[in-house]
Parts: C-alpha cells; sequence; structure tokens
C-alpha cells in the first residue's frame, strides 16, 4: 500500500504521545508559534516578519523575556546531519543579537531577554545542547543592552511542549476548515491513468451487474473523493498538523491491518467494500473526536478509493 509515513516522522514519544519529526520549515514555524502561544499566552507573543531585511535571527518573542528562532532539519533520520545543521542554525542566527544589535533594541523597545530558544522538532544529540549554549555564553558575554545578566541560549523540541501538543490535540475544528473544492475538470483529468484503470478493473468486480454507464458514474464518484480526500489532507497538514498526524497514524494503522488479512471472507465483493468503508471510518472518528462528522466520512471514502487504486486491496468476481 502507498504513502506509508515513514518511522522515522513518528518515532518521537513522550508520556504516551508520539510526535511527527519531518516538518518542511514554513508548516514547523507554524506549528511552533501555536505551541509558543499556548506556554505563554497569545496576547504576550509577537512574532517577527521577515520579508522586510529578513527576521533579525528572531521569529518571535515574549514578553515574559524569551527570544525563540525555529528551524526543522531537512534530515530527520540522520542524526548526525540533523545535529550538525542545528549547530550550524545557531552559529549563523545568535550572532544575529550582536550584528542587528539596533533593529533588535527597536523592536523589543526596553524589553530584556533572558533566554533565546532555538525550537526543533526533535533533539537526538547532547552535543547540539553543548554547542547552542555555549554560543550564548559567548553572546552574554558582549553585554547587549537587550539581553539580561543571565542570559542563556537554549535548544528544545516537541518532547518540551508536551503538555501544549497534548492541548493541541484536544481542540475541535468543526465545520470550519476550509477545503478547495473538486472541480469537475480535476476529475476528467484522471481519465484513462494507470491509477484509475485499476480502479476500473476493481469495481467491475465489485459491481459485476452495474452498466458501464453505472460504473463510469462509480468510478468519478470515487476519484472526486479521492481527490476531497487529497486536499483534506493537504489542509489538515498545514493548518492542523498535529490532526493530520493522527490521521495518517489511523489510516497507516488500517493499511497494516488489510495487510495481514487480505479481502478473504464470505462477503460479496460489494460487501467488502462496505466493510472496508465502515473500519475506515469509525476508526477516524475515534482517533479524531473533535473533526467534523462530514470531514471524517470524506477522508474514509477518499482512503478507500485511494487503496482500490494502489494497493492489492481487490475482490474476487461472483460466480
Amino acid at each position: 500500500m502507498n504513502q506509508k509515513i515513514d518511522q522515522q516522522t513518528l518515532e518521537n514519544t513522550t508520556f504516551g504521545q508520539t510526535f511527527q519529526r519531518s516538518w518542511d520549515g514554513k508548516s514547523w514555524q507554524r506549528h511552533a508559534l501555536l505551541l509558543v502561544q499556548l506556554r505563554h499566552g497569545a496576547q504576550n507573543v509577537q512574532i517577527v516578519p521577515d520579508r522586510v531585511q529578513g527576521d533579525a535571527g528572531l521569529e518571535f518573542f515574549t514578553i515574559d523575556g524569551c527570544l525563540y528562532q525555529c528551524y526543522a532539519p531537512e534530515e530527520p533520520g540522520n542524526t548526525a546531519k540533523s545535529s550538525s545543521a542545528m549547530k550550524q542554525k545557531a552559529t549563523r542566527d545568535l550572532p544575529k543579537l550582536r550584528d542587528k544589535q539596533v533593529v533588535i533594541a527597536e523592536i523589543l523597545t526596553g524589553l530584556k531577554c533572558s533566554r533565546w530558544i532555538l525550537l526543533c522538532p526533535f533533539l537526538d544529540d547532547k552535543a547540539v545542547v553543548s554547542h547552542v549554549r555555549a554560543k550564548g555564553m559567548e553572546i552574554r558575554q558582549l553585554g547587549l543592552p537587550f539581553l539580561a545578566e543571565d542570559f542563556e541560549a537554549l535548544v528544545q523540541s516537541q518532547e518540551d511542549f508536551a503538555k501544549e501538543i497534548a492541548q493541541l490535540r484536544s481542540l475541535p475544528i468543526g465545520p470550519d476548515l476550509i477545503i478547495p473544492p473538486t472541480t469537475d475538470e480535476a476529475v476528467n483529468s484522471q481519465d484513462g491513468t494507470p491509477l484509475v484503470k485499476t480502479l476500473d478493473d476493481k469495481l467491475g468486480r465489485a459491481f459485476p451487474r452495474a452498466s458501464e454507464t453505472k460504473r463510469i458514474d462509480i468510478r468519478k464518484a470515487y476519484v472526486r473523493n479521492h481527490i476531497k480526500r487529497e486536499n483534506t489532507l493537504d489542509t489538515l497538514k498545514t493548518d492542523h498538523p498535529i490532526l493530520w498526524e493522527r490521521a495518517w497514524q489511523t489510516i497507516n494503522a488500517e493499511e497494516n491491518r488489510l495487510e495481514l488479512l487480505g479481502s478473504a471472507g464470505a462477503a460479496s465483493p460489494s460487501d467488502h467494500l462496505r466493510e472496508s468503508l465502515t473500519r475506515i471510518e469509525q476508526g477516524l472518528a475515534k482517533d479524531l473526536p473533535s473533526v467534523a462528522h462530514a470531514t471524517i466520512s470524506e477522508l474514509s471514502a477518499g482512503t478507500l478509493c485511494d487503496w482500490l487504486m494502489r494497493c492489492p486491496l481487490d475482490f474476487d468476481s461472483e460466480t
């Protein structure tokens, strides 16, 4: 079956929580901001825009004196490379406190900051801690006007924000999730592709008595649901990464179960389809209780279509 998450993206576990390791930079920055806002209070966090002359080495700061910089390593499965990249990030950005002190002082307007925190999705190597703290000591010795006497540079990860992540996971998104519409053009553009041909073959076995016109209608409905599912997952990944992570975990768990059990059983092919759809929907509803029912239904139907197109899930012809 397809699109399983690399174990490296989901291997960090703290107090029963599993954390996603692999992030693109923008998604991680958005997620990190949510965590920092939960910890310090949204009213106490200021984003530092980077469109004009960069971000001065800061993503955001808090009025209680914390300076945050975010970084997501590109190779989360390689400890040596990711650790080296984290060290290089601190080496590049901590000196910006000195080099851009005039700009930073204007932004902070008298605020004394005691912490600079490099916030990463994970932290595997204690050598990164030593490196960041050493670089922080060098900056503290400069006596910059906006740094407190007890200034320290730290590196933290999702494990340090386990409480905040648990809060995020409990927040509902309801019906307000904005999903790009699925157009007829997008559905028709899939006609004749290898994946849709595979889907046609399998639906022919599942609905052997349906007319050609009826099967085409069924196929287009499945393709539409598949596109909706991809759009929904993309939106979850961008706007609700915690829920995206949980959705993928649920889908992968059901994939593993189907790989082991196959489609064996006495039920008819159509019954197999309905049973699979019910299992998927129940699993997602259980693990994503805060997600609107309509979203769950679209994810479930689209996932079944994805499996039919891409994996060995199949149905015997009726005799």
